[in-house]
């Protein structure tokens, strides 16, 4: 059973939609995993689940709900990452359960749409005319958290890890440092298993020259029907050869 906080009021985050077309030619906004429309106009995105048991999101036995990201540095640029999504601001209300990296909301609607150097403004500014969100231009990730930390918008982590637990919440995150330490080793064994693997064919093979091959008894060269054979290297079979009539 989670122990997820659960928070009855309005929640800000981050989070990523997909920018779609809708029957009448226009642009919308649809879910980054998921290609339901968001509805317009200001109105909310109602969460459902599809699990076994019938319950209202979010719940705290499932990974229902709409999902948020607490406003960080991480976050932030995780979600401006994608150039195929649009970033933004999302307001959730109704019930919220609140994790150490975000939230999930009973329902939400878009807050605010960030547009940044080389993205497709006009896109962005027409969809936040639609969703009637705010139109934020952002130099990047430090740009963005500065503009939600002027608003107050978002959850900073002292506050996270008062409403989970300083004890629980640190522990959580040495535990999520500890798991990416173990990824970043176990892609490192990876890479000097594949230079291994390259070298040791590379010298199975031996180098490559059209005036010989490297065998598993060293260094062969082929009988050559005129001309001088070369030498072969010293301590390695010489193939004979037909003799030349020219002197070597």
């Amino acid at each position: 059973m989670t122990d997820a906080p659960l928070i009855p009021g309005a929640l800000y985050g981050l989070r990523t939609w997909r920018p779609a077309a809708d029957d009448a030619g226009g642009d919308r906004l649809t879910g980054a995993y998921d290609p339901t429309p968001w509805p317009d106009g200001g109105d909310w995105m109602h969460a459902a689940c599809t699990a076994e048991g019938g319950h209202d999101p979010p719940d705290p036995e499932c990974a229902c709900g709409i999902h948020a990201l607490h406003p960080s540095r991480r976050s932030a640029r995780d979600v401006l990452a994608s150039r195929r999504e649009v970033a933004g601001v999302v307001e959730g209300a109704g019930a919220i359960q609140v994790h150490e990296e975000g939230f999930r909301a009973q329902r939400a609607r878009p807050y605010a749409l960030f547009v940044t150097p080389g993205r497709n403004a006009r896109l962005v500014a027409r969809l936040a005319e639609r969703y009637d969100a705010e139109l934020v231009e952002v130099e990047g990730p430090d740009g963005l958290l500065d503009w939600c930390r002027r608003r107050g918008l978002g959850l900073d982590q002292a506050v996270v890890d008062q409403l989970l637990g300083t004890d629980r919440a640190a522990a959580r995150r040495v535990a999520r440092r500890r798991r990416r330490r173990d990824a970043l080793r176990v892609a490192s064994a990876l890479v000097v298993a594949g230079s291994l693997v390259g070298l040791g064919l590379a010298f199975v093979n031996g180098p490559h020259s059209p005036d010989g091959v490297y065998g598993r008894t060293g260094w062969v060269v082929p009988p050559r029907t005129t001309g001088c054979p070369p030498p072969a290297p010293t301590g390695v079979a010489q193939v004979p050869t037909t003799p030349s009539p020219d002197r070597c």
